[in-house]
Parts: C-alpha cells; sequence; structure tokens
C-alpha cells in the first residue's frame, strides 16, 4: 500500500478534520509548518521531536495535533480529540523511547 503524503494546506486540514493521520515529506513541511501553533516540543532522543501543535479546523475553534518524526524524511500529523488525549499520547510515546533508551 502506498502512502498519501499531504502537500496542500487545505488537503491536510479536510485530511486531519476527517479524524486522519496524516503523512507529509520532509521537504513539503516547511510549507507546511507554518498553519500549526506549536505548544511543546520533545526531543525523543531517537526520533527527532514530538510536536504538540494546534492547528485550524476549517474556520472553527483549533484542532490539536501531535506531529512525529518517524523517520528523518517524513512526518505524521495525528489528529487528537482534545489537549488531555494529546498530553497522554506525548506521555506514552516518551515513555517508550526512554525505555528504548534503557535498553
Amino acid at each position: 500500500m502506498s502512502r498519501r503524503f499531504c502537500t496542500d494546506p487545505d488537503a491536510l486540514a479536510a485530511r486531519l478534520a476527517a479524524g486522519e493521520i496524516v503523512p507529509v515529506r520532509a521537504e513539503d513541511w516547511d510549507g507546511l509548518a507554518a498553519g500549526f501553533q506549536v505548544v511543546q516540543a520533545h526531543d525523543t532522543g531517537l526520533a527527532g521531536e514530538l510536536l504538540l501543535a494546534r492547528h485550524p479546523r476549517r474556520g472553527r475553534s483549533r484542532r490539536w495535533v501531535l506531529i512525529e518524526e518517524p523517520d528523518p524524511d517524513e512526518r505524521v500529523v495525528r489528529p487528537l480529540a482534545d489537549e488531555a488525549a494529546a498530553r497522554a499520547l506525548i506521555a506514552d510515546r516518551l515513555a517508550t523511547y526512554e525505555r528504548m533508551w534503557d535498553g
């Protein structure tokens, strides 16, 4: 199955509003990143930064997202229901990376 990378800000907004986890090529991320308000950045030590951000939801309130870096050439934008869900996922991810560091 090929990945449907997103390059267009409107398409990204629509896919996030639909609850889709959206892969973005790192080279395209710079052009899309301006549409996000980064609230927190966490260095994983293994897989780049985890970014907690807000993103507009087509003229309505801003939606929480987690931006992950599974590969140096890719970002994944994951929509989340609310801030609590976002922070819980960050805690889970950081705990996983910490266990990986510990061996």
